[in-house]
């Protein structure tokens, strides 16, 4: 693999990284923790450690930016450094609650493996309550990536019906996008756009992946929309009467929808490898309905349907 064959926005994140006495081991560290593969990873920092000078040494190294709250962004496109210490290292040093531009949002509970945070208060009611309003008119049967073909399929196992809103498509959608952001420490433009989801009674989402297997040949086509998938954030727009949880199966969590807060999860270990532990899905509506936005973060700008 030669330099100049990376993409560009990688190959300035090396540059920057590299600038700031960024060590070969921190470099890889990162770009495991953002889903590269291993072996694409280690041949991608070999060559730019090989292209880029390094700068003279200094005698004090400049520290490393930590994400205060979602503690997964140190990611190339951010250029932030990798965090060495662990996520539950990191979390004991963090604030209970983060102050965004505009809102205060509380964090309710950590679960290192998977990564796993609960938001308390991300949303406003009336901000609920408005995304609800104007997703009524024009929601439709949801879909499902086919990962043996690409296409967008109806599928069994996802009974919701849903719409979506463009990055940045009216004041309240920008709003939340920036606050968001500002949470979780990535450039808006490394989100997918918001996705609304109505679930009516019995409406559910069978346990799945939120990540694109890069082996399937379907997936071939959204992966070059930014990169994989490396976390997902769902926002509970209403109190639900009964069911509607989010369920993480393996690990035994489930997650009771509550209007304005929102559970976050990473798709990677601490070691940068794919986590089947993400495993998640929404239990059945026992009574009344559900209505959730869904906010999905890719590896670099996305720029796939709907941005």
């Amino acid at each position: 693999m030669k330099f100049d064959q990376l993409p560009s926005d990688l190959r300035n994140w090396f540059r920057d990284m590299i600038g700031r006495r960024t060590s070969r081991d921190d470099l890889l560290r990162a770009l495991l923790a953002a889903g590269y593969q291993k072996r694409m990873a280690e041949d991608a920092v070999a060559a730019a450690v090989a292209a880029v000078p390094a700068p003279a040494p200094a005698p004090v190294p400049e520290p490393a930016p930590v994400a205060v709250a979602a503690q997964t962004a140190s990611t190339p496109a951010t250029g932030a450094a990798a965090d060495a210490r662990s996520f539950s290292e990191q979390l004991a040093q963090s604030p209970n609650a983060f102050a965004t531009a505009d809102r205060e949002v509380s964090i309710l509970f950590a679960l290192a493996a998977p990564r796993v945070i609960l938001f308390g208060n991300l949303l406003a009611p009336e901000e609920c309550d408005e995304l609800i309003e104007l997703s009524r008119g024009k929601l439709a049967r949801s879909s499902v990536v086919n990962a043996a073909t690409g296409s967008y399929d109806v599928h069994p196992h996802r009974t919701s019906a849903g719409t979506h809103f463009a990055r940045g498509e009216n004041e309240l959608i920008r709003r939340i996008e920036a606050r968001i952001a500002d949470l979780v420490q990535l450039p808006v433009e490394r989100g997918e756009p918001l996705q609304i989801l109505h679930y009516q009674p019995g409406g559910e989402y069978k346990p799945h992946f939120d990540y694109f297997d890069p082996a399937l040949p379907g997936n071939e086509a959204v992966l070059k929309q930014g990169g994989q998938r490396i976390a997902t954030l769902v926002m509970y727009l209403n109190d639900v009467e009964a069911g509607g949880s989010t369920v993480f199966p393996e690990v035994g969590l489930d997650v009771l929808p509550r209007r304005g807060h929102a559970v976050y999860f990473a798709y990677t270990t601490e070691e940068g490898q794919l986590d089947k532990r993400s495993l998640h899905g929404g239990s059945p509506v026992s009574a009344g309905e559900k209505w959730i936005a869904t906010k999905w973060f890719r590896q670099r700008a996305y720029g796939g349907p709907g941005a």
